[in-house]
């Protein structure tokens, strides 16, 4: 009865969500001279894999022509639940902008897929653009991901992910063939510790519902006995890791109901020795994810130059 609550609640808020997201896009005015191509990749059968789709869509954005250059793949937020390759376009102009070719995907929403089959999925994505880096014309050597939301904890997993392929590729399945070796990462206003989501201190029937109802969705029922579940969150992963590309953290003090993920992965990073930079923008007008959805403002490019500037330092050292 609780996650057919925490579900129908859920869809009411991704579906009003997705209205505003159009408003949003439709007034919002791109930088000139981008190429935006589309793509899709049917999905191979795999007795070990069970992809959830029957083929992966994505886009990648260049600056006026096609050439080769370092590369930032964004994982859109949505909670999990919405979104799709097109979701971001306007924050994925803005960075190829500033000197990247950009690539965004779709990937499977819950509740048709789960958290490991979303993971999956982007790594099928960078093994495809690993292999055919000429064709694409990325430098895949230069390789940077980027996630807002429920993206940036997309891309905090898969990184801890390829950093301890030897401890964690049987349990989600992922394993590191390609040597793929990931520069830096930008989290933007993440929401990396799964645990913690869906706690609301003044409404404990609310509480209850979407604590149980998040994790329910992400890791399948009886969650509390699968592998993955105690291999999720920085604090889970950073005391034994491998040392841990640097990671950039955004938030700001307008982002009411997720900022102190942030906060928290800013504590652990200084704890266990993580390279990394943390801003928190001291602007109570500045939302949840506002550089995604309004890039034109002079807050967001601050933001998404901090992104650009980050990983154009990892290249230089």
């Amino acid at each position: 009865m609780r996650y057919f609550i925490f579900k129908k609640l859920f869809d009411f808020i991704w579906k009003n969500a997705d209205k505003g997201d159009k408003k949003v896009k439709s007034k919002e005015i791109k930088p000139e001279g981008i190429i935006k191509n589309e793509y899709s990749l049917p999905f191979p059968n795999n007795k070990k894999i069970k992809y959830k789709s029957k083929e992966l869509k994505f886009n990648i954005y260049y600056d006026n022509k096609i050439t080769n250059k370092p590369v930032i793949i964004d994982i859109h937020g949505g909670g999990w639940r919405y979104g799709d390759k097109d979701l971001n376009d306007n924050f994925c102009y803005h960075l190829a902008k500033l000197g990247f070719n950009v690539v965004s995907l779709s990937y499977t929403l819950a509740y048709k897929a789960k958290l490991i089959n979303q993971l999956q999925e982007i790594h099928f994505l960078i093994n495809h653009l690993i292999t055919n880096s000429e064709k694409y014309f990325l430098d895949m050597s230069k390789l940077f991901l980027t996630g807002d939301s429920a993206g940036g904890q997309l891309v905090f997993l898969y990184t801890a992910i390829i950093v301890n392929n030897y401890k964690y590729s049987d349990i989600f399945n992922i394993y590191n063939k390609n040597n793929i070796e990931i520069k830096g990462i930008a989290l933007n206003h993440s929401t990396c510790y799964l645990k913690d989501l869906g706690d609301f201190p003044e409404h404990k029937i609310l509480s209850s519902i979407c604590r149980y109802g998040i994790k329910r969705m992400l890791y399948g029922p009886f969650f509390k006995y699968r592998k993955i579940y105690k291999k999720t969150d920085p604090n889970d992963i950073f005391p034994t890791s491998n040392p841990f590309p640097p990671i950039l953290i955004l938030t700001s003090k307008g982002d009411k109901s997720y900022a102190f993920q942030s906060i928290l992965l800013n504590d652990d990073c200084n704890l266990y020795a993580i390279p990394h930079k943390f801003i928190n923008l001291d602007n109570e007008k500045a939302i949840h994810v506002f550089n995604v959805l309004y890039p034109n403002l002079d807050d967001s490019i601050y933001f998404n130059s901090e992104i650009a500037n980050f990983f154009k330092e990892q290249i230089e050292k």
